[in-house]
């Protein structure tokens, strides 16, 4: 069986359908609520994995650990991937909806990471600058990673812009250690 494929099926149907109920934005928050107690509670995925379970518990236990009924775009996905049996994939159906939300609505994600903490105003300055150079709205999130040593790692999707110290004197390192004229 082709997860990917299948997948990005369900992810564009629950795509248009969200589009066209005027529910996109309301199910940013849902999909990542659903995928948190699909890896949270073992339960969920036990239920509904469960082939003797009829399709209305198995909704009915999504209710009870979501805390309450969905948005209708949701819910008839939902009901959608448990009428087709693919229960499953629905993990991977929700990533690639969320692929294709941040795809359509032009949003990239990306992580600075500095050996110390940075200010708000000099995150926000490479946020801006990224948008503009990528025509998107990058949401940039800050890390503090002390074995950096100094400097910065900046990633963006493929790109990767490793300024960092640590990478200076590994690379230093392995110029140094490869050259068999050098004087011990």
């Amino acid at each position: 069986m082709y997860i990917g494929p299948i997948a990005r099926r369900y992810a564009l149907a629950l795509a248009e359908f969200a589009a066209d109920n005027g529910e996109e934005e309301l199910l940013v928050g849902e999909t990542a609520r659903l995928l948190a107690l699909w890896s949270e509670k073992p339960a969920l995925r036990e239920c509904l994995a469960s082939p003797v379970l009829p399709q209305a518990a198995k909704l009915a236990a999504v209710h009870r650990l979501a805390g309450g009924p969905l948005c209708r775009s949701l819910e008839g996905f939902l009901g959608l991937v448990l009428r087709h049996g693919r229960e499953e994939l629905l993990p991977f159906m929700l990533h690639s909806w969320n692929g294709i939300y941040r795809e359509r609505h032009r949003i990239r994600d990306a992580v600075l990471a500095t050996a110390a903490p940075i200010g708000e105003e000099i995150v926000e300055r490479i946020r801006r600058r990224a948008s503009e150079r990528t025509g998107s709205d990058v949401r940039l999130r800050g890390e503090v990673r002390p074995e950096l040593i100094g400097g910065f790692l900046f990633r963006m999707d493929d790109l990767l812009i490793d300024a960092s110290l640590a990478a200076q004197l590994a690379t230093l390192r392995r110029k140094l250690g490869s050259n068999p004229n050098r004087i011990v």
